[in-house]
């Protein structure tokens, strides 16, 4: 994976971290209620930049799962740690199911790339002359 798709992953995380705190942190006060909801949206909207960055440099399908997987596993580790929320045990494997699809689709990719690759290759040298 380029360094600036794990670059521009990280920056989506905390985007995706910062307008969940927001929006958890709005619903506890009224007062809050509407500058938490707008400051939520400004961030989370704009994070849809953030991922359409990832899709020009990555696999789509796996720019997705990863931006929004691992999005997810950031804001919910975040409002756990802010705002002392527990976690139960099956929320826990749900977790670490989520972790492991990512690992998933980021391996797959993987796979992918190199048949890519070798296929383009051997069209390279067809064109070229070069084959066997």
């Amino acid at each position: 994976m380029p360094a600036a798709s794990i670059v521009w992953l990280i920056v989506f995380w905390i985007m995706q971290i910062v307008a969940h705190v927001l929006f958890k942190f709005g619903s506890a006060s009224t007062s809050r209620w509407v500058p938490c909801f707008v400051g939520g949206n400004v961030v989370g909207v704009s994070s849809i930049l953030i991922l359409m960055k990832l899709y020009a440099t990555m696999n789509p399908n796996v720019a997705l799962g990863l931006a929004l997987g691992g999005g997810f596993l950031c804001a919910q580790a975040a409002i756990a740690i802010i705002f002392r929320s527990s976690v139960s045990i099956p929320q826990y494997a749900g977790i670490l199911a989520i972790a492991i699809g990512m690992t998933l689709l980021a391996a797959g990719d993987k796979a992918n790339s190199s048949k890519s690759d070798s296929a383009q290759q051997a069209s390279a040298q067809d064109e070229h002359g070069l084959s066997s």
